[in-house]
């Protein structure tokens, strides 16, 4: 019976988020952005629409049918596209749509677990070391390309070659702006003419390394070899001081 209202063709075969989202485009809506796990498109007239990015699996109705009331048509219509019956596939573009499908399901998984790992760990990572972490599910590689792709969507941050961090995890905290500084009102004459007290002795590297760090660092082996080495600095710009 024509006119179905299900979201589904007149045949009663199950389309696709893939097939749905070539409709979309046959109807000119507009892809805006990536939202996390969905593609936001923005239809003809207005209004908006949450799609799967990983396209895999059965288009939902409700969402079919609301694409087809901003487009101005009905459901069957919206199938068939703007320009009439769509041509059937050759069996080896289907075979091909099918092994890019799941190219796409590939690197949707990848990506999705490499940012787990890190959301988890909340502290930078390497690329070895996310390997290690998802229980080598993922090679070093796979690791590498999704964590550059999750650093251009603003996902992961960079710190260096091969390491990354959570954007929204404790780094980002860290890298917030200071507390402002409080107002303190100029001396008195009186307060003015008291003896200034003796030079104090320069804090240790221990005492410095709790004023920069109060709440304290998530240690990595990276960063241990950092913070030795940044000590060794430390203690003897603290000792160059004393001597001076």
């Amino acid at each position: 019976m024509a006119g179905q209202s299900n979201g589904q063709p007149s045949t009663g075969t199950h389309r696709t988020n893939r097939e749905f989202a070539a409709q979309l485009t046959a109807w000119n809506f507009a892809q805006r952005k990536v939202d996390g796990v969905h593609l936001v498109f923005r239809g003809p007239h207005g209004g908006t629409l949450r799609v799967l990015r990983s396209l895999l699996g059965r288009a939902d109705a409700p969402l079919v049918e609301k694409a087809a009331r901003l487009a101005g048509v009905t459901v069957d219509r919206f199938w068939v596209g703007p320009e009439g019956p769509a041509p059937q596939s050759r069996p080896a573009d289907a075979s091909a749509d099918a092994a890019q499908s799941r190219r796409a399901a590939d690197r949707d998984r990848v990506t999705s677990l490499v940012l787990g790992v890190h959301a988890e760990a909340d502290r930078p990572l390497g690329f070895d070391q996310v390997v290690a972490l998802a229980g080598a599910r993922v090679t070093r590689d796979q690791v590498r390309t999704a964590s550059a792709q999750l650093c251009r969507e603003g996902d992961l941050d960079r710190i260096r070659s091969g390491v990354y961090q959570w954007s929204a995890g404790v780094r980002a905290h860290s890298q917030s702006a200071p507390p402002a500084t409080p107002f303190t009102p100029a001396a008195s004459p009186a307060q003015q003419a008291l003896p200034i007290p003796a030079k104090a002795t320069p804090a240790s590297a221990t005492e410095l390394f709790e004023q920069l760090f109060p709440s304290g660092v998530h240690m990595t082996a990276e960063l241990l070899a950092d913070f030795e080495r940044w000590a060794e600095l430390t203690e003897k710009l603290a000792e160059h001081a004393q001597a001076s």
